[in-house]
């Protein structure tokens, strides 16, 4: 195994495979039995968040409330089936129920045999004990013993089994548990007022409510401008033991604080589908854009009984499903292996460039790796390899590079790192090495089982959950706290199939360990930030940041090169004017070409790495190029603060046309600081865009729409002293008092030139440090094109819901909290 970045470890052990996850927010989950602990990969020392998974909290600080957060889908599941009689009225449901119980009881321990190595069982060990309906009572009268046997439960109530009494319907009161036991019915009562099942019939529905396995969707977006409040979605998939998935629509919420509405968004069952007649032990979900006239949303399923499906779903249609029919995924693919061996992990890989194949990668309970390729044009899926690449159960695999390599991790504790030659699965070795790292304290010698692995936002790091055991660990002091470990893991220094740019090639005698590894970093980190310029990921740069951050204290010389064939494509056009050398005069003509994607991307790397802690290092003297980043930074700032008061600017020009129009401009974003950018504006009247003169003029002179069309108030005064504030600066403010010393010092939000509250909390960026109080709408940050570029204002987007990102850096915007509370690092 590679040498780790950093190690933490837990308090409770994972059970289950995959039960790690990487969010695109830079957040760590990993489930742990009963509770599921957050993590920060930057500050894996420092707060942590926990959610259990029980009523009862154990402390109040840093838990997630399960009344305000976390959401039982359980009773809404029992309730769908429940008014449709759990199917059972529909002959095609009771005519497949005997196989349905007979594969259930075949592969019965199948999915619990992942908690202990399979040479640890023995055939007497398979024995499950199934959850009680308490709505519901059981005729032990009927002569079905075979079918007891098959439900594997005693007929004889849970409670005081040593006196029988009558079996009675229990009252509920809607929480699908027990609430009163104290009067049960007589057999009388209750063989004329309830409903009687049988023995197949309960394990029939036991299957139906048994869920055991989860995925999401990426997030998924709706053409439709009417619902615009509901256009941002994604789908919850859960497979039971029936073989069923049920299919969940969360929508994205409205707001992001609770000053303005709640931020929980209840799930909508919107359908269920039977995908296989056993249980569903392993979900992987993925949107294909394989046509450019539409996406489709890929949902590939395995089995207990070793097969598995690829069925595609029209993402328009599950926006509208309302529950009424059939689920609109339609089979495209099924895979039955020679093998009975169960799935036990599946994950999916499609390519993000119009390209019709999809990658499938299969991980079996007897360690046998296999992976597919689907073609979404001709319909066909072929077997590209498959090798036995572990000795035990398969807990995780992940495609990383956009399909590139597969990593996949087992219950033997192993994690290995995969690529695909002709129709066979090499095996690469994982040896990065990455000097001037914190490594922690190496728990792989105590280490048990693994049971997951997830790759970071930006894939150059990737993270492991392992078991430890228990014996290995000092029982005095160890063996209490720690649990389990979650390591991470550099990978963006080793070969994983991506070409090699040789212009990045930098040789240098100054890291002679990492000049052999050079080729690899500098390939894979501009892979990644290629990928991020498309917009359709969020900007979350913290493993490439700090991968960045390692090579300029290891190999500065390096990063430098690396660094220039980077802005150099940025500014393709005008790559001769792109030069470390000498002084650098940015023209407005180049910096208006880049999209405001690549502007967020280079002010990142401008603040994070390149001007952070910048101190001349030993043997680097032609890397020092302070003034050219310095340059480049004010003007890419520049740039985007005129893109941002020319939107302003269109926004109010359109919705006054809407006014008069007699148009309705409810659901629109109200733009406020007018008045303030039209004073930056004059200030800096001569250095900026004629278009941006342009617009000022058109907006001078509101009239007496102001009120409908915009905020617009010259003056502020102090919050401090009640003295006039006058406009000098776009950033900080500082009031006109009597004396000059007890000048009030304000900031200015950075999206309105307002100034900020003292008295409301406003939202701040980790990268930049700016304040900004008035949030913009998402379609600022996902224009095509400069604003200043557009033909006339119907290119606008009022509708789009606003968004907590920074004007400038484009990374998620957070609240001040305390420093013992959990928050994210994008950067």
């Amino acid at each position: 195994m590679a040498p780790h970045y950093q190690a933490a470890t837990l308090i409770a052990a994972p059970c289950y495979p995959d039960a790690i996850a990487w969010s695109s927010e830079n957040l760590v989950a990993v489930a742990s039995g009963h509770l599921v602990t957050i993590l920060n990969p930057d500050a894996l020392e420092g707060p942590r968040q926990v959610i259990v998974l029980r009523r009862s909290d154990p402390f109040p600080i840093g838990v997630v409330n399960r009344e305000g957060k976390v959401a039982d889908i359980s009773q809404l599941l029992f309730n769908y089936y429940k008014n449709i009689n759990f199917g059972e009225d529909d002959v095609s449901h009771l005519t497949p129920q005997k196989s349905v119980n007979n594969d259930h009881t075949e592969v019965l321990g199948c999915t619990r045999e992942l908690q202990e190595p399979l040479s640890r069982r023995g055939p007497g060990r398979r024995r499950i004990k199934s959850s009680r309906d308490a709505g519901y009572i059981y005729d032990d009268n009927e002569d079905d013993s075979h079918a007891v046997k098959d439900a594997d439960f005693s007929l004889e109530p849970c409670s005081n089994k040593s006196k029988k009494r009558p079996l009675g319907k229990v009252v509920n009161h809607g929480q699908g548990r027990s609430q009163d036991t104290k009067a049960p019915l007589s057999s009388n009562e209750a063989s004329k007022s309830l409903p009687h099942i049988t023995a197949k019939q309960y394990a029939y529905r036991d299957a139906l409510l048994s869920s055991l396995i989860v995925a999401w969707s990426p997030v998924l977006s709706s053409s439709d401008r009417v619902s615009y409040l509901s256009r941002d979605w994604c789908i919850l998939a859960v497979g039971s033991k029936s073989g069923n998935v049920s299919f969940w629509k969360v929508c994205k919420p409205e707001y992001y604080t609770i000053d303005v509405g709640l931020v929980s968004r209840e799930p909508m069952l919107i359908g269920v589908l039977q995908t296989h007649k056993s249980w569903v032990s392993a979900i992987s979900l993925e949107v294909s854009s394989a046509s450019s006239s539409k996406s489709s949303l890929l949902l590939a399923t395995g089995c207990s009984d070793g097969s598995v499906k690829i069925w595609s779903g029209d993402i328009e249609g599950l926006h509208l499903f309302k529950g009424a029919g059939e689920v609109p995924f339609v089979l495209v693919a099924e895979i039955t292996a020679d093998v009975s061996a169960p799935v036990s992990s599946i994950s999916l890989s499609a390519s993000a460039q119009l390209q019709p194949e999809v990658n499938l990668a299969i991980g079996r309970v007897s360690g046998s790796l296999e992976t597919w390729m689907w073609n979404a044009c001709s319909n066909e899926i072929e077997n590209t390899s498959a090798c036995h690449a572990h000795d035990q159960v398969v807990t995780g695999l992940s495609w990383g590079l956009d399909g590139h390599c597969l990593y996949s991790c087992s219950q033997d504790n192993s994690v290995r790192c995969w690529i695909t030659q002709g129709k066979n699965l090499e095996q690469i070795p994982m040896h990065t090495y990455f000097p001037e790292i914190k490594e922690s304290t190496d728990l792989s010698e105590v280490s048990d089982r693994c049971f997951g692995l997830t790759l970071a936002p930006g894939q150059q790091m990737i993270a492991v959950v392992r078991s430890l055991d228990s014996n290995l660990l000092n029982p005095m002091y160890e063996a209490r706290t720690q649990k389990a470990v979650v390591e991470f893991t550099w990978i963006g220094g080793q070969f994983l199939g991506i070409p090699i740019d040789q212009s990045i090639y930098a040789g240098s005698p100054e890291s002679p360990i990492l000049s052999s590894t050079n080729l690899w970093w500098g390939s894979n980190i501009l892979w990644s930030l290629k990928k991020y310029e498309t917009g359709e990921r969020a900007l979350v740069l913290w493993d490439v940041i700090a991968a960045l951050q390692g090579l300029k204290k290891s190999a500065p010389a390096f990063l430098g090169t690396l660094m220039h064939k980077w802005v150099s494509d940025l500014f393709s056009d005008d790559s001769h004017h792109v030069s470390f050398n000498g002084p650098s005069h940015w023209r407005g003509d180049m910096m208006c070409k880049v999209s405001s994607r690549n502007l967020h991307l280079l002010n990142i790397i401008c603040r994070k790495v390149m001007l952070k802690d910048n101190e001349q290092e030993p043997g680097a003297e032609n890397f020092n190029a302070t003034d050219f980043w310095n340059d480049l930074l004010a003007s890419s700032e520049r740039e985007l603060r005129e893109r941002l008061v020319s939107f302003t600017f269109g926004v109010v020009l359109k919705r006054t046309s809407c006014i008069l129009s007699g148009t309705s401009v409810e659901n629109s974003w109200f733009p406020v600081g007018v008045a303030q950018m039209d004073s930056w504006v004059s200030m800096n009247d001569g250095e900026l865009h004629n278009q941006l003169s342009s617009l000022r003029c058109r907006i001078q002179d509101p009239g007496s729409r102001t009120d409908s069309v915009c905020e617009y108030s010259v003056v502020e005064a102090c919050t401090y002293c009640s003295a006039p504030v006058p406009f000098e600066s776009a950033d900080v403010a500082a009031c006109s008092g009597n004396n000059p010393a007890e000048r009030h010092m304000m900031s200015r939000c950075k999206a309105s030139m307002r100034l900020c509250s003292v008295l409301q909390p406003v939202w701040h960026c980790v990268c930049c440090g700016g304040m900004v109080e008035k949030l913009l709408p998402e379609s600022f940050f996902t224009m095509p094109a400069s604003p200043l570029d557009a033909d006339g204002d119907d290119s606008i987007d009022m509708s789009a819901p606003a968004v907590p990102l920074c004007p400038f850096c484009g990374v998620l915007l957070q609240r001040s909290m305390p420093e013992f509370l959990l928050s994210a690092s994008p950067v």
